[in-house]
């Protein structure tokens, strides 16, 4: 059974734009209590902004730096009640159910964005699940992967939500792809390359860390991308 716990009692309406980011929970962190508008658990019933592990507000903390502050965040909680194995490195979810209802959750707020920083394979459910909010207008961003492979496990996910979903890749801070990252194999999908190595973030204790993994590239390429649409809107609506 999945839970819904502790969002408060909705997104607040605002004209901000608004980023779902599916992952391990997400810490009220100081750089954080302003632009965390929410939290949804659906893999459990746990304390709102008490996570487990890092991965969420390091995720979090890098898309707020590089939007500078000027989109929202909800926290989708997915990451597996029981912990992690000793082999896996969070968020890790075995069950595809969980990250389905995250992407449909996030669909039925509203929101401008998802950003999906998580080991993904091609999987039916969550393809569709990415087909369904593309086709919302949303923009979709997962990460490639860590492999070190010539082809990410989630091809699928990006042709089905093409245009508006794409796959990140992970360079160093002299944009060399990472010999970890798993590498684009065709050009029917999108794949872009963001800084992902040793990138300064923030626990879920506050303290300085830094990250290495496609999980840090991707929500980069996710304010890029929500600060663009935002622009391009504005545009049209003649206020710029």
């Amino acid at each position: 059974m999945l839970f819904l716990f502790g969002l408060l009692a909705s997104v607040p309406v605002s004209a901000r734009p608004l980023v779902a980011i599916v992952d391990s929970g997400i810490s009220r962190t100081p750089q954080l209590a302003n632009v965390l508008v929410g939290e949804y658990d659906m893999a459990g019933k746990r304390p709102l902004y008490h996570p487990r592990y890092d991965h969420g507000t390091m995720v979090a903390t890098i898309l707020n730096r590089e939007a500078q502050g000027a989109v929202d965040i909800v926290s989708i909680r997915i990451d597996d009640a029981a912990g992690c194995p000793s082999d896996r490195s969070p968020p890790c979810q075995p069950s595809s159910r969980p990250i389905v209802a995250a992407i449909d959750k996030a669909v039925s707020l509203g929101v401008d964005a998802i950003n999906l920083s998580l080991a993904l394979a091609d999987d039916p459910a969550i393809t569709d699940a990415v087909r369904r909010a593309s086709d919302k207008g949303i923009i979709v961003v997962m990460a490639a992967g860590n492999d070190g492979r010539n082809h990410p496990d989630n091809t699928a996910m990006a042709r089905a939500g093409f245009p508006r979903a794409v796959l990140v890749g992970a360079t160093d801070e002299a944009g060399n792809p990472w010999t970890g990252s798993n590498r684009p194999d065709a050009d029917d999908y999108l794949y872009v390359w963001r800084r992902g190595v040793d990138v300064p973030t923030i626990s879920a204790t506050g303290q300085r860390v830094f990250g290495t993994g496609t999980s840090f590239a991707a929500p980069i390429e996710t304010a890029r991308r929500v600060l663009a649409k935002t622009h391009e809107m504005a545009a049209l609506a003649g206020t710029h």
